[in-house]
């Protein structure tokens, strides 16, 4: 899953992901150049300028970490209520025994309020707020209710209309089944 995502949001993760590690070495690259620094015959001040530049720079990473988290604290909870919402519904949807039986215009909405959501997730996902591993749950979670036929037959015509900012269910499953 990881992989399809661009790579300045790939970036990001690795950054925030390896946020110690890199600001540990950067300092102890800095500290090991200092004496080459000083031979040189450099002024101090701009080493100076480069530690703090430093400091400045992965200040500002962990600021924009902490502030994405929330965000995506917020982003999680919002899903995750309007989820809770159609829960009930979408499992009564699976549930019916007479799978030939079709779909009322109650279902059609719902699901649709369903598609929705799943659109809106991936967009996220796609934009690099939706943490990789809660997207694979996700889908997981999609693919629960695409087994159903009946459902798996209205996703794929909603999805022909290209809605859903560009979510294609079978191949997030598919690519779930792949990295498994």
């Amino acid at each position: 899953m990881f992989k399809k995502l661009s790579m300045n949001i790939r970036l990001k993760w690795i950054i925030y992901k390896y946020y110690f590690v890199i600001a540990v070495s950067s300092l102890l690259a800095v500290i090991m150049l200092t004496p080459l620094f000083y031979l040189s015959g450099a002024d101090w001040k701009v080493l100076l300028t480069a530690i703090g530049g430093l400091f400045s720079f992965f200040f500002f990473v962990q600021k924009q970490e902490l502030d994405e988290a929330k965000f995506i604290n917020d982003l999680l909870i919002k899903f995750n209520a309007r989820y809770d919402c159609m829960n009930e519904k979408l499992n009564a949807i699976v549930k019916r025994i007479n799978t030939n039986e079709p779909l009322t215009s109650d279902d059609i909405n719902t699901l649709n309020d369903y598609f929705n959501l799943c659109g809106e997730e991936y967009l996220f996902y796609q934009r690099g707020y939706i943490y990789p591993e809660v997207w694979r749950s996700w889908v997981a979670g999609m693919k629960f209710f695409y087994n159903d036929s009946r459902i798996q037959k209205l996703w794929i015509e909603e999805l022909s209309s290209e809605s859903y900012y560009g979510l294609n269910i079978s191949k997030e499953i598919e690519q779930l089944r792949v990295n498994a």
